[in-house]
């Protein structure tokens, strides 16, 4: 069995959830673990017409909900699951394949949008941030045992946890293991902010997080208009 992990914010207005519900939601291999920031936009009753159980965890960042799904998760494996990707229905059985070496890892990526840049993204993302330098972003949906996330949880940030969190398992546990089998992704920000903007957005902020910025102040500038992550 899978532990699958997914952590919610106002997510009514993009289809994935219905998605992640419908490929996930009742089966005998995956354990489903939604926390949610207090919605307000129907996401709960989504989840409830699933049949699924929420953990509720009013005003808390990403972070905090993926960590409190870890503390409830009862499998070996457990996925942390970005809310607008949708990582491959065999999933379950893809990491129970596994070897025991294998510690930590995340699926391949690409977004949902045809565009030259998107295309570069995800392999650049895929081939030298995940493959070489063993950093792999929520949206490739990151799997690790049980035993490593509660060890070194998720970082309390409000943006880049996935980075920090990567960096810390690197150091301990190695380089990730990333699976061919694909993570789609919403290119909702790209969507709505414009390819390139979005994308020179995302780089000022990479060099913001080099620099030590603080995190609740970059969050700011990447949710603006949007407010997805919660």
């Amino acid at each position: 069995m899978l532990s699958l992990v997914l952590p919610t914010s106002n997510e009514a207005g993009l289809d994935y959830l219905p998605r992640i519900l419908a490929r996930f939601a009742g089966r005998d291999d995956v354990e489903l673990i939604v926390v949610d920031n207090a919605s307000g936009d129907g996401t709960r009753e989504r989840i409830a017409e699933a049949g699924v159980p929420c953990i509720d965890l009013p005003r808390s960042n990403r972070a905090q909900r993926l960590n409190a799904g870890i503390a409830q998760a009862r499998s070996e494996w457990v996925l942390l699951h970005h809310p607008r990707s949708l990582a491959p229905a065999e999933a379950p059985a893809l990491l129970a394949k596994l070897p025991d070496s294998v510690r930590w890892g995340a699926f391949s990526h690409r977004f949902d949008m045809a565009h030259p840049l998107l295309a570069w993204t995800s392999w650049y993302s895929n081939h030298v941030r995940l493959d070489r330098a063993g950093i792999a972003y929520l949206d490739h949906c990151i799997f690790a045992r049980r035993e490593a996330l509660l060890k070194y949880p998720v970082p309390d940030l409000d943006i880049f946890e996935d980075t920090a969190l990567s960096r810390g398992l690197r150091a301990r546990l190695g380089k990730p293991m990333r699976l061919p089998a694909t993570a789609t992704t919403s290119a909702v920000r790209y969507r709505h902010n414009g390819v390139w903007r979005q994308a020179l957005m995302n780089q000022v902020l990479k060099l913001g997080y080099g620099a030590r910025v603080p995190h609740v102040w970059m969050n700011r500038l990447y949710e603006r208009g949007l407010s997805l992550n919660g």
